[in-house]
């Protein structure tokens, strides 16, 4: 469903939407809300098959009017698919290949989401959007959790949140039974349905945690430090 789907919105809808709208702002609303809803028909979808199910707790502090940084830890492959179903206009970054895919450019364009190709240019371009009062998706793993392993996080996260002085709002995600993980194949199914739990936390305040006359790159891994200490310590929690 979701490649039948994904072809079909890729190739005729998006840039559809993209030769028809020509202000950007404008584009971009219509296209986050476009994959907004799209990603929820699929999850509901999974859902009334009885594929999986879902437990969101905080989901009213998941769309800040100021706009926010979303940090999340990922853990399956659709994590990203269950926060924008839930967030109707919101900015994530994708990887710079996916561009070369005839299938996605259409809905990257029409949605403007931020192509991860320099590191310091996509700094600086999360940055902006945050300071505009967007919101922001990051994953500061960079790629899914491998079970059994600890977090590790980068450093890019942290540093787009100092650089835009960004109100950060933690997303704990867990997956029981665990499916769709870095070790397993999308084929693979779990013996019975899984339920995939989101507790979207109160927002953190930068003030509370860097010194405000910390050197960039000591305050850079202090967060990043302090981030991956909270969402193990969310973890074990679940464990």
């Amino acid at each position: 469903m979701f490649g039948v789907g994904g072809l079909i919105v890729g190739l005729f809808l998006f840039p559809l939407v993209s030769l028809l709208i020509w202000n950007l702002q404008k584009r971009e609303k219509v296209g986050q809300y476009l994959i907004h809803m799209l990603f929820r028909f699929f999850v509901e979808m999974m859902r009334f098959l009885g594929i999986m199910d879902y437990k969101i707790e905080g989901l009213d502090k998941l769309n800040d009017p100021q706009g926010s940084l979303v940090i999340a830890n990922h853990p399956t492959l659709v994590d990203v698919v269950l926060l924008i179903a839930f967030m109707p206009k919101v900015d994530c970054v994708v990887k710079s290949a996916l561009m070369r895919n005839p299938v996605m450019i259409g809905p990257i364009k029409a949605a403007n989401y931020i192509v991860n190709s320099d590191p310091e240019a996509l700094i600086e371009s999360c940055s902006k959007r945050l300071r505009a009062g967007n919101s922001l998706i990051i994953f500061p793993e960079g790629t899914r959790t491998k079970p059994g392993k600890d977090l590790k996080f980068q450093r890019g996260a942290a540093g787009i949140a100092l650089r835009a002085n960004a109100r950060i709002t933690p997303v704990t995600i867990n997956c029981e039974p665990l499916t769709l993980t870095k070790s397993n194949k999308w084929y693979q199914v779990p013996p019975r349905k899984f339920v995939i739990t989101m507790q979207v936390k109160d927002v953190l305040d930068l003030d509370e945690i860097i010194e405000n006359k910390e050197p960039a790159s000591r305050a850079a891994r202090h967060l990043t430090s302090f981030l991956q200490d909270y969402f193990t310590k969310e973890a074990a929690i679940h464990e």
